[in-house]
Parts: structure tokens; C-alpha cells; sequence
């Protein structure tokens, strides 16, 4: 494998040059302001909030190197930091939610991983414009939304908003090579700028499990 290779698959690189991709690369401020949030509004809740944070300032990180350089060993990067994101988030909501042990939440994860990966190999790389990669992560979401909906009922709203802009978002990351005849700039940074949102939702959504935890612990009669 080449590393260096150059890659352009989005609408709006037309040249190999550094800010080819102007829109795809600065929309990813969206990352830092939503890992800003999620330490300023939660931060104190845990360590594991402040990782979460972290974590999505990371995919920011990921992104911005990846539509600036723009080669083999960026999108690599790039793809990294969404996975360590994905499976961060799933067994710290598997610890809170399900309370699972943290051993029997990581061992979920793993075969979360090599599923997501088997699952990817059955369609081809450029399928839905290599959107298909992000097919686990959104069956994972729509079902961690119906499950928290069916035990929890109202504290489901931060993963409803977070599957319905993940499901825009997917939308319009698959729609950025056909709409370039009529917009250039291409829809992909519309796709950075509501998964943001989608990261802020999910943190606000596992925040609801560690408050509640905290009302029963501090209240045995709850």
C-alpha cells in the first residue's frame, strides 16, 4: 500500500494543492466546537466525558489533516479516529445503559468491530459513494435509539435528533459526487457540520443515564 498516494473522491477537490478543499476542510470546526461543548457541559460528569470530548476533537483532527493533504495515510487516519470515536462511545453507553461489566462491554465492542468490518466486505468499496462504511455505525444507532426509547422513553430525544441527522448527514455525503454538475462545492461538508451535532447529541444522550444513576445513588428512595 502506498501511503502517499493522492486521493480525490469528493466534489469539491479540483487540484492536488494543500486548500483544494476549502469547504471540506473548514467545516471541521464543527468537531472542535462540538468537543468544546461536550467538556464544558459535561465534563465534570467523568473521566469518561472528558474523553468523549476528546475523541471528537480528534475526528476533527482526522478530517481537516485528510481534506488538506488529502492521501493514503490521511484517509487512514481519518477513518481511525471516527472508529475509535464509534467504539468508545459504545461501550461506555453499554456500561451506563445496559450495565454491562467493563470487560463484557469491551469484548461487545470487538465483535462490534470485526461484524462492522465482515459487513463492509459484502458491497463493494465505492458503494453509495463510499458511504457504505458507515452502514454498522447507523443499524448500531437506529437500534441503541430503539432500545433506549423502549426502556427509558423520554430520555430517548438526544439519540432521536442524533439518528435523524445522521441519517440527513449519510444523505448527503453519498449525494457529493452527483450534485457537483450544479454545486460545485459538493455536499460534504454539510456532512461534517451535522455529524458534529450528531457527537454533541450523543454525548448529551449518555449524560441522561450518568445524571439519573446519580439521582438514585444520592436517593434510595427514587
Amino acid at each position: 500500500m502506498d501511503l502517499t498516494r493522492e486521493i480525490d473522491i469528493y466534489c469539491e477537490r479540483v487540484s492536488p494543492e494543500l486548500f483544494a478543499e476549502p469547504f471540506n476542510a473548514l467545516s471541521n470546526i464543527g468537531f472542535f466546537v462540538a468537543a468544546v461543548l461536550l467538556l464544558r457541559h459535561f465534563g465534570r460528569r467523568g473521566w469518561d466525558f472528558r474523553t468523549l470530548a476528546a475523541l471528537t476533537g480528534l475526528v476533527g483532527v482526522g478530517s481537516v489533516t485528510f481534506h488538506t493533504v488529502a492521501t493514503q495515510w490521511a484517509a487512514i487516519a481519518d477513518t481511525l479516529a471516527i472508529a475509535i470515536f464509534i467504539w468508545f462511545y459504545l461501550q461506555r453507553f453499554l456500561v451506563h445503559h445496559a450495565r454491562l461489566g467493563n470487560y463484557s462491554a469491551s469484548a461487545f465492542v470487538m465483535s462490534y468491530a470485526l461484524t462492522s468490518r465482515l459487513a463492509e466486505r459484502a458491497f463493494p468499496e465505492d458503494a453509495w459513494n463510499g458511504s457504505v462504511m458507515y452502514l454498522p455505525a447507523l443499524v448500531t444507532l437506529l437500534a441503541i435509539t430503539t432500545w433506549v426509547a423502549v426502556t427509558k422513553g423520554r430520555l430517548c430525544l438526544p439519540f432521536l435528533i442524533a439518528s435523524a441527522l445522521f441519517v440527513v448527514s449519510l444523505a448527503l455525503r453519498t449525494m457529493d459526487e452527483s450534485v457537483c454538475p450544479i454545486f460545485p462545492t459538493g455536499t460534504h461538508f454539510l456532512w461534517h457540520l451535522l455529524n458534529a451535532c450528531v457527537l454533541y447529541a450523543l454525548g448529551a444522550g449518555l449524560a441522561g443515564f450518568t445524571s439519573r444513576r446519580r439521582r438514585r445513588s444520592s436517593n434510595p428512595h427514587y
